[in-house]
Protein backbone atom coordinates (compact mmCIF):
# COMPACT_ATOMS: atom_id res chain seq x y z
CA UNK A 1 0.00 0.00 0.00
CA UNK A 2 2.06 2.76 -1.02
CA UNK A 3 -1.08 5.16 -0.97
CA UNK A 4 0.00 5.87 3.03
CA UNK A 5 3.63 7.11 2.20
CA UNK A 6 2.38 9.40 -0.59
CA UNK A 7 -0.88 10.45 1.42
CA UNK A 8 1.51 11.32 4.70
CA UNK A 9 4.10 13.43 2.01
CA UNK A 10 1.26 15.19 0.77
CA UNK A 11 -0.40 16.07 4.13
CA UNK A 12 3.56 16.76 5.49
CA UNK A 13 3.49 18.92 2.80
CA UNK A 14 -0.32 21.13 3.48
CA UNK A 15 0.41 21.22 7.19
CA UNK A 16 3.90 22.96 5.99
CA UNK A 17 2.48 25.44 3.66
CA UNK A 18 -0.04 26.06 6.58
CA UNK A 19 2.38 26.49 9.31
CA UNK A 20 4.24 29.02 6.87
CA UNK A 21 1.04 31.00 6.09
CA UNK A 22 -0.10 31.02 9.69
CA UNK A 23 -3.31 28.87 9.07
CA UNK A 24 -4.41 27.52 12.08
CA UNK A 25 -7.16 25.16 10.98
CA UNK A 26 -7.11 23.51 7.08
CA UNK A 27 -11.26 22.68 6.60
CA UNK A 28 -10.46 20.49 3.75
CA UNK A 29 -7.62 19.11 1.10
CA UNK A 30 -8.38 18.33 -2.83
CA UNK A 31 -5.43 15.82 -4.52
CA UNK A 32 -5.82 15.40 -8.32
CA UNK A 33 -5.30 11.67 -8.71
CA UNK A 34 -4.49 10.11 -11.82
CA UNK A 35 -5.73 6.55 -12.29
CA UNK A 36 -2.77 5.51 -14.05
CA UNK A 37 -0.75 6.12 -10.83
CA UNK A 38 -1.90 2.77 -9.40
CA UNK A 39 -3.16 4.52 -6.31
CA UNK A 40 -6.78 3.33 -5.03
CA UNK A 41 -8.61 6.09 -3.77
CA UNK A 42 -10.73 3.95 -1.59
CA UNK A 43 -7.11 3.74 0.73
CA UNK A 44 -6.59 7.34 0.37
CA UNK A 45 -9.91 7.45 2.42
CA UNK A 46 -9.55 5.06 4.57
CA UNK A 47 -6.17 6.04 6.07
CA UNK A 48 -6.31 10.36 5.73
CA UNK A 49 -8.37 10.42 9.07
CA UNK A 50 -5.16 8.43 10.78
CA UNK A 51 -2.14 10.26 8.89
CA UNK A 52 -3.80 13.75 9.51
CA UNK A 53 -3.95 12.70 13.37
CA UNK A 54 -0.22 13.16 13.30
CA UNK A 55 -0.80 16.78 12.15
CA UNK A 56 -2.95 19.38 14.43
CA UNK A 57 -3.71 21.76 11.45
CA UNK A 58 -4.78 19.09 9.25
CA UNK A 59 -6.26 17.30 11.59
CA UNK A 60 -10.39 17.17 10.91
CA UNK A 61 -9.97 17.97 7.60
CA UNK A 62 -11.98 16.68 4.46
CA UNK A 63 -10.03 14.98 1.56
CA UNK A 64 -11.36 15.75 -1.68
CA UNK A 65 -10.49 14.10 -4.58
CA UNK A 66 -10.53 14.52 -8.35
CA UNK A 67 -9.72 11.63 -10.38
CA UNK A 68 -7.46 12.29 -13.33
CA UNK A 69 -8.52 9.37 -16.21
CA UNK A 70 -5.73 8.04 -18.55
CA UNK A 71 -5.47 9.26 -21.47
CA UNK A 72 -3.21 8.71 -24.56
CA UNK A 73 -2.93 9.28 -28.08
CA UNK A 74 -1.81 6.18 -29.87
CA UNK A 75 1.59 6.32 -32.05
CA UNK A 76 0.15 4.48 -34.92
CA UNK A 77 -3.20 6.11 -35.47
CA UNK A 78 -3.63 8.57 -33.74
CA UNK A 79 -6.71 7.87 -31.96
CA UNK A 80 -7.27 9.16 -28.35
CA UNK A 81 -8.53 7.03 -25.76
CA UNK A 82 -8.64 6.04 -22.20
CA UNK A 83 -5.89 3.62 -21.32
CA UNK A 84 -7.60 1.98 -18.45
CA UNK A 85 -11.28 1.18 -20.38
CA UNK A 86 -9.34 -0.07 -23.10
CA UNK A 87 -7.10 -2.09 -20.74
CA UNK A 88 -3.75 0.01 -22.35
CA UNK A 89 -4.75 -1.10 -26.25
CA UNK A 90 -5.84 1.32 -28.88
CA UNK A 91 -9.33 0.72 -29.84
CA UNK A 92 -9.25 1.21 -33.13
CA UNK A 93 -5.90 -0.48 -34.38
CA UNK A 94 -5.33 -2.22 -31.30
CA UNK A 95 -1.70 -0.82 -30.69
CA UNK A 96 0.33 -0.80 -27.39
CA UNK A 97 2.12 2.04 -28.79
CA UNK A 98 1.37 5.21 -26.88
CA UNK A 99 1.91 8.67 -25.66
CA UNK A 100 0.20 9.03 -22.60
CA UNK A 101 -1.21 12.30 -22.29
CA UNK A 102 -2.73 12.01 -18.59
CA UNK A 103 -3.80 9.97 -15.38
CA UNK A 104 -0.09 9.50 -13.93
CA UNK A 105 -0.16 12.97 -12.09
CA UNK A 106 -0.82 12.82 -8.01
CA UNK A 107 -0.45 16.47 -6.37
CA UNK A 108 -2.49 18.65 -3.83
CA UNK A 109 -4.44 21.18 -5.88
CA UNK A 110 -6.28 22.97 -2.85
CA UNK A 111 -6.52 24.06 1.06
CA UNK A 112 -8.87 25.26 1.69
CA UNK A 113 -9.25 27.39 5.22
Amino acid sequence: MHEIGALHQAVKMVDQVAKENQVEKVKYITLEIGELTGFLPVFFEKYFPVVAEDFPVVEGAELRMKIVRGQAICTQCETLYNVMRCEGACPKCKSREKKILGGTEFKVVDIGV
